[in-house]
């Protein structure tokens, strides 16, 4: 019989019914745009685009409502899921005739994260878009960017609320704890101990998610099977780090069961630790994850169940949120709605906050059907 899928997931969505190529753009850490790992769309041609700045492109005494100028920064740049948020993002910016330019670090540091936001201040464009690795450390120049009338749009990872617009969350939070610890249970329905391994401390997303995680075990019924150690760990989204923390946990931890991280580096290099410690069977990761990934694992059998959302479409939305917030046509008032092209409507919730609610689950039934 196949594993279940939690009733919350969905299998499918309008953007991952394809297969995606993964992208890797290496991106190189710098103060500039040109050494920043750059990327730059524009369906309306560039340097038009570029010259209108933040007033979107010219006319004829009305209002613009295309050739916006957008710069986005991810976590960091050449990692798969966010140049799939990239190719999303560039995909919405050519419907809307908007110039779209992408850069970053090539590796996760907050610091290196704000300095590339400050460049963008520079350029003077009508709208920022940041994955925050620490949402308070870049809050000052994003409420910068705010005063000079520029639109911020935070997504995968939040900024502070008054640094920003509204913010684009994959799945919500809460949604996502959920479907983690369901994604566990399919990997052995009788539950055991659970170590949750994150980025940092300062890691919004993580953070919050892990909170979630943890206040289902002890609360509801449904995860009764599942403890949770005290401490959590934190590997920096760094791939080797993550193999060495999965290594540690179970040596400290003998009768671990579940090693589960929202980050998607963590949970493949645990996967790896627990088959070369010869522990497959016994111990599984899971939680967030590229399906390109874990298909080894999928089809090894020591992984059952893993998930993730469509980063191509939440780089989509993102710029959607971004255009409709700079034309007027969207506020981040609570109720607020806006149409994302071919994604659908959104509503805007609590303190600005869209959430995008279309969890994946892999499984080794489905995990071919993937391809980023």
């Amino acid at each position: 019989m196949s594993p279940r899928t939690p009733s919350d997931a969905v299998p499918t969505n309008q953007f991952s019914r394809r297969r995606f190529g993964a992208v890797a753009l290496g991106g190189v850490a710098g103060l500039g745009l040109a050494a920043c790992g750059v990327s730059s769309k524009d369906g309306a041609g560039s340097a038009g685009a570029a010259a209108a700045g933040s007033s979107g492109a010219a006319g004829s005494g009305s209002a613009p409502t295309s050739g916006f100028t957008l710069l986005e920064t991810p976590k960091w740049t050449g990692f798969p899921y966010f140049e799939q948020a990239r190719i999303g993002g560039e995909k919405a910016a050519k419907e809307l005739a908007d110039s779209f330019t992408y850069a970053g670090a090539d590796h996760p540091d907050s610091s290196l994260q704000t300095e590339t936001l400050q460049n963008f201040l520079t350029q003077r464009p009508s709208a920022i878009l940041v994955a925050a690795i620490d949402g308070d450390a870049i809050a000052p120049v994003l409420k910068k960017a705010r005063q000079q009338g520029i639109k911020v749009v935070s997504f995968e990872g939040d900024a502070a609320v008054d640094a920003r617009d509204v913010f684009c969350n994959p799945v919500g939070y809460e949604l996502i704890a959920t479907t983690e610890l369901d994604c566990a249970l399919l990997n052995d329905p009788d539950g055991g101990k659970v170590a949750f391994v994150a980025a940092s401390p300062t890691a919004p997303n993580h953070t919050a998610i892990i909170k979630y995680m943890r206040e289902h075990i002890e609360n509801d019924p449904k995860y009764a099977k599942l403890t949770a150690i005290d401490d959590v760990q934190y590997a920096n989204d760094d791939d080797a780090t993550s193999y060495n923390v999965a290594v540690n946990l179970m040596q400290a931890h003998p009768d671990l069961k579940f090693i589960i991280s929202p980050s998607s580096v963590s949970v493949p290099a645990a996967a790896r630790a627990i088959v070369a410690s010869g522990r497959k069977g016994k111990v599984y990761a899971t939680g967030q994850t590229l399906p390109n990934s874990v298909k080894e694992f999928m089809k090894d059998g020591s992984m059952k169940a893993s998930m993730m959302w469509d980063p191509q479409e939440l780089g989509y939305i993102a710029v959607y949120a971004a255009h409709h917030l700079i034309t007027g046509d969207l506020t981040g008032e609570e109720g607020a709605t806006f149409e994302a092209g071919s994604a659908g409507k959104f509503t805007v919730g609590k303190d600005g906050e869209i959430v995008y609610k279309k969890p994946l689950v892999f499984t080794p039934d489905n995990i071919d059907d993937f391809d980023f």
